[in-house]
């Protein structure tokens, strides 16, 4: 006779079927096998933390800053070269690969699917012209000035105003590259990391999961976890990156929509290496702005740089930095404290021509603002417009207002505001001349050596 209890030990046993057939369905899609003769490991289980592991930190409590393993535990501390050794390390394993094979088929796959995408494809990517691309962040103008205008150093240069010449006496001071995200995020940040955050000497992506193949870190900090929050998030990111303060020179934090010219901040670095007077008092350097009549502070969507001393004097100071502070604009109160700390503000401006290094807005939209309107970044024109000329002993000799293709400088190292994946991959592509010269896009630049694998 079949009664309840034994319809209840059938339904049992079916749900405990089902869910030995599909317990590893949620989080892992095996990748497809020897595409294009690049093997692929397909037993690459995505790293991911459960969204529930993310837990907000009290705002009244002593500890102010954590980070959370694979698995959800407390106290995890990354190690930011990995990223960097593993992706030398695939290169090595498949010569002669490109940057497309790079952000196709590199293994590791947070998102827990097969990582192909054909939006991201060369012949997809190197279509795209202003006519057929999605937005203007990259318009005919904008193409222009990253291709024509913005040169990558092959070799760092040491620059002094308007001389340059090879860094004889230097060695290359090691950089650490950090960018702030969340999990929605998390292939964006796949393609930032594999586009630039690899040619860093580390390199962390701190946002809501932890997935150590590709550098990114489950930051716990005071309050909630949103966009208002983010003054709390940059105090403990700083904190936290403070844990490698012994193995970096330089330290340098941006927004996950960013995209850092590495060789050319590279070269950026020897400038403050010669600058022997401000060591001692530690330096923080990126884009200098201002906020209505509020005291002066530096952008921090492309990115900020920190020295050693510098950071160690933030992290002994960030207890008191804001502590209880809800605000969105981190980049000002952050800077701000440095501030009161006495270290020295350096400008990313060009020694030579006063043109800004970092830019807080796409190539699109730099090549194209006028200077003359109410909005936030025709007031930052005309800001740096009227500081004074780096190369003049005269104060009173002025920058000038720097619009159009003259509004960036053949040595930029940073742009922002990259805002989806093609954007940033089609920025990247550009800088370094991955797409082939009979393509639309390959067409736009001129014929300089190809730099595919880049």
């Amino acid at each position: 006779m079949f009664t309840i209890r034994k319809a209840r030990i059938i339904t049992i046993a079916i749900l405990v079927l089902i869910r030995l057939a599909y317990k590893d369905t949620r989080y892992y899609y095996p990748t497809q096998n020897n595409i294009n003769g690049i093997e692929q490991n397909n037993t690459d289980i995505p790293e991911e933390s459960l969204p529930k592991h993310h837990i907000s930190l009290p705002l009244n409590g002593t500890i102010y800053f954590d980070a959370i393993d694979t698995q959800g535990n407390r106290g995890y501390i990354a190690d930011p070269t990995l990223f960097r050794r593993l992706v030398l390390q695939w290169h090595e394993q498949h010569q002669n690969t490109t940057y497309w094979d790079r952000i196709q088929y590199y293994p590791s796959n947070p998102i827990g699917k097969n990582p192909i995408n054909n939006e991201l494809s060369m012949d997809h990517i190197c279509s795209l012209t202003e006519a057929s691309g999605s937005g203007n962040e990259l318009n005919d103008r904008g193409i222009k000035i990253i291709t024509e205008y913005v040169k990558v150093d092959r070799t760092p240069i040491l620059r002094k105003g308007c001389t340059e010449s090879p860094p004889l006496k230097h060695e290359r001071p090691k950089l650490f590259c950090g960018i702030y995200t969340h999990g929605p995020q998390r292939n964006f940040t796949r393609l930032s990391a594999l586009s630039y955050g690899w040619k860093c000497d580390g390199f962390l992506a701190f946002s809501t999961i932890t997935a150590p193949k590709l550098g990114m870190v489950g930051i716990l900090h005071k309050g909630d976890e949103n966009y208002h929050n983010m003054v709390q998030k940059t105090r403990s990111i700083w904190s936290y990156i403070a844990h490698y303060i012994d193995q970096f020179d330089y330290f340098h934090l941006g927004g996950d929509d960013m995209h850092l010219i590495v060789q050319n901040m590279r070269s950026l670095l020897l400038e403050y290496e010669e600058e022997d007077s401000t060591k001692e008092q530690g330096r923080i350097f990126g884009q200098l702005a201002s906020k209505g009549s509020q005291v002066l502070f530096l952008r921090g969507g492309g990115g900020y740089t920190i020295d050693r001393i510098g950071l160690k004097k933030l992290h002994d100071y960030m207890p008191k930095c804001a502590s209880d502070v809800i605000r969105y604009d981190e980049d000002n109160v952050i800077t701000n404290c440095a501030r009161k700390l006495g270290l020295h503000f350096g400008d990313n401006r060009d020694g030579c021509t006063g043109q800004q290094r970092s830019h807080s807005v796409s190539p699109g939209i730099l090549a194209n603002a006028k200077g003359v309107s109410n909005s936030a970044f025709d007031e930052q024109l005309r800001f740096w417009a009227g500081l004074s000329h780096p190369e003049s002993k005269d104060t009173a000799v002025k920058v000038g207002l720097q619009i159009g293709y003259d509004a960036a400088s053949n040595h930029s190292v940073t742009f922002h505001e990259l805002r989806y994946p093609v954007w940033l991959v089609r920025h990247h592509a550009l800088l370094y001349r991955a797409c082939p010269s009979t393509s639309a896009l390959g067409r736009m630049y001129s014929s300089d050596e190809l730099r595919s694998g880049a």
